[in-house]
C-alpha cells in the first residue's frame, strides 16, 4: 500500500532589498544651466537625454538568490513627478519612455524635456519585486531625486519703491484732506501755497518712486514696462489702471499715484516686464487707520426754563491733539432722550442746534430733564459717487465726486 505523502518545502530566507536611482548619463545629470542671452539649456536633453535607472539590489543571506542585482523582477513600475504618475501628465507626453525589458536595465527611464529655470522636479520609482522563491511582492519606493536648472542670467532684476511695503493712512493726521473740507465748507480761501504745505507723508495723495534695476545699475531699457495689480488671493492677480473710477491717480514706468482716501485695505503687486516677460516684482499693502479718539460736549451748561432752543459743538480728540474739523472724519449723529421721547435723532455734523420742545421735555421734577448725546463712528474710506448705469459723477471741471 502507498503512505500518506508528506510535502517538503525548500525553507528559503527572505529578500534583503536596498533600492536608489542612479543617473546613468554624466553628461547629462539631474542639474541644468539656463543661458537666458540665448535661450538654450546645457546640457539640452531634447539633444542627450538623461537615463535614471532604479537600483535595486535583491539578495538573501542562503545563497538562493544567485544575482544581487533584481531589475529584471519588478514588477508594477510607475516613476512619479512630483508624487504623480507621469504616464497620467499631459505636458511629459513623449518626452520619456521606460525599459520594459526582462534584463537589468528594466524600469530604466530616459527624459529628454528640459527642466524651466525656477521649477523643482521630484523624481521617484516605486514598484513591486516579485519573490518566485516564496510566492510573494515586495514593494518598494526609492528616495527622490531632484531636476533643477540654474538660470545663469548675468544679472538679476529687482524693483525698489521709496515708500514703504505697508502704507498706512492715519486721517487724523492728513492736513491735505483738513485743507480740502475747509476750502469746500468756506471756511478758508482756496490757495495753491497752502495746499502744497499740507502735502507731506500723512496726505492721501501719496505718490512713490519705482525704480527697475538690473544688477547694481539701474534699468534703461526702452522695452521695460510696469503694471500694478490688485492681490485677490493666491496666484489671482487683477491689473488696475489709472482711472477716474479707482484710487490709481497715474502708473508710468517711475511712479505711482495713489488716492489712499478710497481704500481700506488693499493688497498691490507691481510687477515689471521686459518685452513680455515678467522680471521683478514688489508687493505693498495700503490700510486705513482707526485710532482711538475721545468724543465730548463743549455746551454744558444747564437748560433755563425760557430757553427755546439748545446748540451744542463737538470736541475730539486723538492723538494727544483736538481734532479741527471732526465732522471731516467722524460720522456724528446727535440725539436726545428725555422722559417722554427716548433715542430721538436730531442732526448729523459737527454742530447741533433744536427746538427743546421737540425733545418731550418736561417742567417737574421728575421730566425736566433732558439727555444728550452723539452715536459717533469714524468713517470709512470714500468711494466714487456713481449714477443708476455705474458712470461716475463729476463737477464742472471733471473732478471725480467721493463721499463716505
Amino acid at each position: 500500500m502507498i503512505t500518506s505523502k508528506l510535502r517538503l518545502r525548500k525553507d528559503f530566507a527572505p529578500l534583503t532589498v536596498a533600492v536608489s536611482i542612479l543617473c546613468k548619463t554624466p553628461g547629462s545629470p539631474m542639474t541644468q544651466v539656463y543661458r537666458a542671452k540665448t535661450n538654450t539649456f546645457e546640457p539640452n536633453r531634447t539633444l542627450t537625454p538623461s537615463v535614471f535607472a532604479p537600483l535595486v539590489r535583491a539578495n538573501a543571506n542562503d545563497g538562493s538568490v544567485p544575482y544581487p542585482y533584481g531589475n529584471e523582477m519588478l514588477a508594477s513600475m510607475k516613476w512619479l513627478v512630483n508624487g504623480v504618475d507621469i504616464t497620467t501628465l499631459p505636458d511629459w507626453q513623449g518626452l520619456y519612455s521606460i525599459d520594459v525589458s526582462g534584463t537589468n536595465t528594466r524600469g530604466e527611464i530616459t527624459i529628454s524635456r528640459n527642466i524651466n529655470p525656477n521649477t523643482r522636479v521630484e523624481l521617484t520609482f516605486t514598484g513591486v519585486i516579485v519573490d518566485k522563491r516564496l510566492g510573494a511582492n515586495i514593494s518598494i519606493t526609492t528616495d527622490p531625486i531632484v531636476l533643477s536648472t540654474t538660470d545663469s542670467s548675468e544679472d538679476k532684476y529687482s524693483l525698489a519703491m521709496t515708500d514703504d511695503q505697508v502704507i498706512q493712512y492715519d486721517p487724523f493726521k492728513d492736513k491735505l484732506l483738513l485743507y480740502d473740507y475747509k476750502v469746500a465748507h468756506g471756511l478758508i480761501q482756496a490757495s495753491d501755497e497752502t495746499r502744497n504745505l499740507a502735502i507731506d507723508g500723512n496726505s492721501y495723495k501719496r505718490s512713490f518712486q519705482v525704480t527697475l534695476y538690473k544688477g547694481p545699475s539701474e534699468y534703461t531699457g526702452g522695452d521695460y514696462t510696469l503694471k500694478l495689480y490688485h492681490v485677490k488671493g493666491l496666484n489671482n492677480l487683477e491689473e488696475v489702471t489709472a482711472d477716474i473710477s479707482n484710487e490709481v491717480d497715474s502708473i508710468t514706468n517711475t511712479s505711482i499715484s495713489l488716492d489712499i482716501r478710497l481704500i481700506e485695505k488693499e493688497d498691490y503687486v507691481a510687477i515689471a516686464y521686459v518685452g513680455d516677460k515678467e522680471v521683478a516684482r514688489k508687493q505693498f499693502t495700503v490700510a486705513r487707520l482707526y485710532p482711538v479718539f475721545r468724543w465730548r460736549h463743549t455746551n454744558s451748561t444747564s437748560i433755563a426754563p425760557t430757553d427755546k432752543e439748545r446748540y451744542d459743538v463737538a470736541m475730539v480728540d486723538c492723538n494727544g491733539n483736538i481734532v479741527d474739523c471732526p465732522a471731516n472724519i467722524i460720522k456724528m449723529v446727535w440725539m436726545t432722550d428725555s422722559a417722554k421721547i427716548t433715542g430721538q435723532v436730531k442732526n448729523e455734523g459737527g454742530t447741533t442746534l433744536f427746538m427743546l420742545s421737540s425733545t418731550g421735555i418736561g417742567d417737574t421734577y421728575a421730566d425736566g430733564w433732558l439727555d444728550t448725546y452723539a452715536d459717533v463712528a469714524q468713517k470709512p474710506a470714500y468711494s466714487v459717487a456713481t449714477d443708476e448705469a455705474g458712470n461716475c459723477l463729476v463737477d464742472e471741471t471733471g473732478n471725480q465726486l467721493i463721499f463716505n
